[in-house]
């Protein structure tokens, strides 16, 4: 046999090695892991979801009543304090000076993404969400984030405190000076 041969058969007994290993191994576990899809599905049906349903709160077909209350709901001082946190902390930054959105999403909208319950928006505050909502729960204590969720759900309401200023009545047609036609309109 000249070297050739010998790296040939290397060749053949490595690859046999692996296949022998490969078939082995697909054996082993077979019971932990589904073999099909539809055994996935279940699997994946059974087990509880990771963290929030964007769409799922109130309004978005999700009717039960959260466990956890805000301590501080229906307390206008607390409104008044969550307002000068959200100035505070630049909330206003991203959601606009009256929370109606800019860089961030508009808090005066009935519907959103993470839920308007107050849990919904104490764990958005808490923990950020991933498209630039920063986590605020290891910079302000709970008390300071369910001031500012007393805040938030008091917007659009008589509740709130120092609300926008209303739209100003629309002028009448030609009432504005016409700075190319001087000394008309």
């Amino acid at each position: 046999m000249n070297a050739l041969d010998t790296t040939g058969t290397f060749a053949t007994a490595r690859m046999g090695l692996l296949l022998l290993g490969a078939l082995a191994m697909s054996g082993c576990g077979a019971d932990r892991y589904p073999s099909n899809v539809a055994s996935a599905a279940t699997l994946a049906m059974t087990q509880p979801p990771i963290g929030p349903d964007p769409g799922s709160g109130v309004g978005e077909g999700d009717t039960h009543e959260p466990s956890i209350k805000n301590p501080f709901a229906g307390s206008q001082e607390a409104r008044e304090q969550g307002r000068q946190l959200f100035v505070q902390m630049n909330c206003y930054g991203c959601h606009g000076g009256h929370a109606g959105g800019g860089m961030g999403p508009s808090l005066r909208d009935p519907a959103w993404i993470y839920g308007s319950t107050p849990i919904d928006i104490f764990s958005s505050i808490s923990q950020g969400r991933g498209k630039g909502m920063p986590a605020w729960g290891l910079r302000l204590p709970s008390d300071e984030i369910w001031k500012l969720v007393a805040y938030v759900q008091s917007l659009g309401t008589t509740d709130e405190p120092d609300p926008p200023s209303p739209a100003p009545p629309e002028a009448p047609p030609n009432s504005a000076p016409d700075p190319l036609m001087p000394g008309k309109g």
